[in-house]
């Protein structure tokens, strides 16, 4: 897990021009987090056959429900044996979502994980400063620079002429972040 510290959340907060407050650096932190657990997993499936690890995934799942049968001998040696159960299941259903909205994003902008990852840190951008404006080194760019060096120090984002195509691709739709403040 990401560890983002308060100096540099404080930095992308001024980097794109929003004010400072430990509201904003704690929602900031939050989403962060997130789309690191994201971007890590996008990568991932990126670099593999995204039907293939949905197969996987499916008897990952399937197996995990198979342990429901011998859980109570498992309860024997270890109480927590449900909850562990119950949390593997979890985590695989999280997982086979998060692959299927993947791949359906794909499919309608073939952006890469980088790109991706603009578009999902200008809605964090948007959530917290209110502006959607699009310039070539602006208040935007610079923000989402900041926080994906906060992520990841190797991930380069992509030239503004590029993030404005995939912007204007997704000016209707609703902001997910936003959308997640409901």
């Amino acid at each position: 897990m990401a560890e983002f510290g308060r100096k540099g959340l404080k930095a992308a907060l001024e980097a794109g021009k929003i004010p400072l407050s430990d509201d904003n650096v704690r929602r900031l932190d939050g989403r962060l987090r997130a789309l690191a657990r994201q971007d890590r997993a996008r990568k991932a499936a990126h670099e593999q056959d995204s039907n293939g690890q949905l197969a996987r995934l499916e008897e990952t799942k399937d197996f995990i429900a198979s342990l429901w049968d011998v859980a109570p001998v498992f309860y024997a040696f270890d109480p927590e044996t449900p909850k562990i159960i119950r949390r593997l299941s979890h985590a695989a259903q999280q997982a086979i979502d998060f692959l299927k909205h993947e791949k359906g994003r794909r499919r309608v902008r073939g952006d890469d994980p980088e790109t991706m990852l603009f578009m999902d840190l200008r809605d964090v951008y948007v959530g917290l400063s209110g502006n959607t404006g699009i310039s070539e080194d602006g208040p935007l760019h610079r923000f989402a620079n900041a926080c994906a060096k906060l992520i990841d120090v190797t991930i380069t984002l992509p030239q503004a002429q590029s993030l404005r195509k995939a912007l204007k691709r997704r000016a209707t739709a609703p902001s997910n972040f936003l959308l997640q403040q409901e």
